[in-house]
């Protein structure tokens, strides 16, 4: 069951430490090593959108952990200290969630107008101080706790606003902050703080030290074994849901000045095998304005200037896959440092290509509404029938490299396109094949060897590779399919 949150909103004072403080970008959009936050002017608001309030200067953190009160806790665990200063003047301590500080930056520079001046007021070399206001949520029904430790305060002569906190310890607490007439007293079975000697710190230390060792060891055990069982026994399978996708983030050099839509960035991470027992992850990201540009793409397609098929393939083909193949640099990288690391030849590299592209499940790609496709009867109209995923009103019915790698989604020709464009960055003879009479695109591949299913393109062999589905290697496609009369090669690039 979702956790359910109460939202507040008020005014705050923090200290922190930036990673580098003579960068303005690193106050905006990088992690701030806060040292402690002090809230006040607390109101309640009925819910939140939080993207609505990503607008103009903000800082964003999914999350700010207390620090404990416990100096032996305090060595594993990272925090702030955090001050939420209710009515009544009286003082408590919460994990926020979904903080969102305002009215952090200040005017732009000449020289480079993304960047902005920092609005922040600097205490010393190492200590800043931040003001503004400030929304965040709690988990409904969370308990506060009372402070053990007053906020840090400044160590300059600096003038900046303070926020006026009761200088004694705290052993009343509220419901939920905002309501301090409802009130529990804390059960302490002692009022006072038992003294530890050196030698009785250095046993417990010792104590957590050797239970942490042990859990270690049984945990780095029970990987070991595991990976084991899966070398041994799943040597040639996939895993089962490798393809994996985070919710989208704000790209953090995004000017959230500057008129939206911004740029979000999604990251993916696609781990699979090869056929000779190679395991690979690849992570990448990709951006929603870079998206948006390979969309326009489609466009100058919509009214063909031309009456034959191969013609009209070969200018869509070749237009997408020149606009994206920079677009790729990451995945390329990837795949050159893992044929240096494994010293693959060219067959092997295809191939690494051709079962990370066959791991994305497929999704059928088609011009207009999907109404529209069942009517053209067939595998489309079957496909349809079964509820399996679509993507709908695509010119072309082809999407580009690039929108293929960001939102997963592609059919015969999408994959082979995307093949093309990574084994030719690869420096790999690579082709496009598309039938008429199959209804149906592949990829050729030109490497040496005794490879079934191999059709001739201006001097070299290409073997033909079916990758819709997982299984096919070089010189294999689906037996209706290996009349090679009935494929035409579209585009194609040789050494």
């Amino acid at each position: 069951m979702a956790t359910k949150y109460k939202h507040f909103k008020g005014k705050y004072l923090g200290y922190f430490s930036p990673d580098k403080p003579q960068h303005v970008h690193a106050f905006t959009f990088q992690d701030l090593q806060w040292e402690s936050i002090e809230i006040k002017d607390i109101e309640a608001i009925e819910d939140r959108v939080i993207d609505s309030e990503k607008v103009g200067d903000y800082i964003y953190m999914p999350v700010l952990k207390t620090r404990s009160k416990s100096k032996l806790k305090a060595v594993f665990q990272k925090g702030i200290d955090v001050v939420i200063i209710g009515k009544d003047e009286q003082a408590y301590s919460e994990d926020l969630y979904q903080v969102i500080m305002r009215r952090q930056g200040g005017n732009r520079l000449g020289e480079f107008q993304p960047v902005r001046e920092s609005g922040m007021v600097k205490i010393n070399e190492h200590t800043f101080c931040s003001t503004g206001e400030i929304r965040f949520s709690i988990p409904d029904g969370e308990i506060a706790k009372p402070i053990k430790t007053l906020p840090i305060t400044p160590t300059s002569n600096v003038e900046i606003p303070i926020v006026t906190t009761p200088q004694h310890e705290i052993n009343v607490i509220p419901d939920l902050v905002i309501n301090p007439t409802k009130v529990t007293q804390p059960n302490f079975k002692n009022s006072t703080v038992p003294k530890v000697g050196c030698l009785g710190m250095i046993g417990k230390l010792l104590k957590w030290y050797f239970i942490f060792a042990l859990i270690y060891g049984l945990f780095m055990a029970i990987s070991g074994w595991a990976k084991k069982s899966g070398d041994d026994n799943n040597r040639f399978k996939t895993d089962e849901g490798a393809v994996q996708e985070d919710k989208p983030r704000l790209n953090p050099n995004q000017d959230t000045l500057a008129p939206m839509p911004w740029d979000y960035l999604t990251d993916h991470r696609i781990e699979w095998s090869d056929f000779i027992a190679h395991r690979y992850l690849a992570k990448y990201s990709t951006s929603s304005k870079s998206f948006d540009d390979s969309q326009k793409q489609h466009a100058p397609w919509a009214n063909p200037q031309t009456n034959n098929a191969l013609s009209y393939w070969n200018g869509v083909y070749s237009n997408f896959s020149s606009h994206d193949s920079e677009k790729l640099d990451s995945l390329t990288q990837y795949f050159n440092s893992e044929r240096q690391r494994n010293a693959m030849d060219a067959a092997a590299t295809a191939e690494m290509v051709i079962t990370f592209i066959q791991e994305i499940p497929y999704c059928l790609v088609h011009e207009g509404s999907c109404n529209d496709a069942i009517k053209m009867g067939g595998f489309v109209q079957e496909y349809h029938q079964a509820n399996k995923p679509c993507l709908p009103q695509i010119i072309a019915g082809v999407q580009t490299p690039y929108e293929f790698i960001h939102n997963l989604k592609g059919d015969c020709d999408t994959r082979s396109l995307l093949g093309f464009t990574l084994l030719s960055r690869l420096g790999i003879p690579a082709s496009i094949w598309v039938s008429e009479e199959y209804g149906h695109s592949v990829m050729g591949v030109g490497v040496p060897g005794p490879i079934q299913n191999v059709k001739m393109v201006n001097g070299f062999r290409h073997a033909g590779v079916e990758l819709t589905s997982k299984g096919f290697r070089l010189g294999m496609l689906s037996p209706a399919h290996t009349n090679m009369n009935n494929w035409d090669v579209v585009l194609y690039k040789n050494p």
